[in-house]
């Protein structure tokens, strides 16, 4: 597993060799969703979310990108991006660091560097295994299943572990933001969080979660 995330890291930063960096500010919106796929971002530090806009007015989050994660997602390599819409809103979570191409020159690396190649496609593949589970939440009839379902993604994505099976989360995230990825209301939020806390699975000490997965294996319905 080690040298397939080696083998990653190495050929996105092959990739995104000469690209340009940049600094995003916290709760900045960095693309619309339907705007024209003009550049590709590899976040280098902190959080970003991608979303969309319900029918009902509603936000949904889809996922939460982190260093290594490339944007905005296309889902082929072999698309025609000069007339590619992009599918989500891209906001900033925290102050973010990105190193950008533009479009055409992103392509072009795919189409002659195969190491490149690869591990675009992995992270696609990554990735639409992540949107695909994140569904699978929302899925869920049990709010307290959609809620406790999301921890494990909250981990992969934003957790360092600091004692045996304890997680800390490194992004902070607002009872609003957790009901916008798991797909129930704020109060309901609220009211989860609360009983996650009193089972002994979410910890939250001086505005940060501390996640017990020893605990939280309860709350996650078996799914064969």
């Amino acid at each position: 597993m080690l040298d397939l995330e080696n083998n990653y890291a190495r050929g996105v930063d092959k990739l995104f060799a000469g690209g340009r960096d940049k600094i995003y500010s916290k709760n900045q919106l960095i693309h619309y969703q339907g705007d024209p796929l003009s550049h590709i971002y590899l976040v280098t530090k902190g959080y970003i979310k991608g979303y969309t806009i319900l029918d009902s007015g509603d936000t949904r989050t889809m996922f939460i990108l982190s260093k290594g994660d490339i944007f905005p997602l296309a889902f082929s390599a072999s698309l025609d991006w000069s007339n590619y819409k992009i599918l989500y809103f891209y906001q900033s979570l925290t102050d973010c660091h990105v190193r950008v191409l533009t479009s055409g020159t992103f392509k072009d690396k795919l189409e002659t560097d195969s190491e490149a190649m690869n591990s675009y496609l992995a992270f696609l593949s990554s990735t639409n295994e992540a949107i695909m589970n994140q569904l699978e939440i929302m899925k869920n009839k049990k709010a307290i299943e959609k809620v406790s379902m999301l921890l494990p993604y909250l981990i992969a994505k934003a957790g360092k572990k600091v004692k045996p099976d304890v997680y800390e989360l490194q992004l902070k995230l607002s009872h609003q933001e957790i009901a916008d990825i798991s797909g129930v209301t704020r109060e309901t939020t609220t009211t989860l969080i609360k009983e996650l806390e009193k089972e002994k699975i979410i910890d939250q000490q001086q505005g940060k979660w501390l996640i017990n997965t020893k605990n939280l294996t309860k709350y996650i319905p078996d799914r064969n």
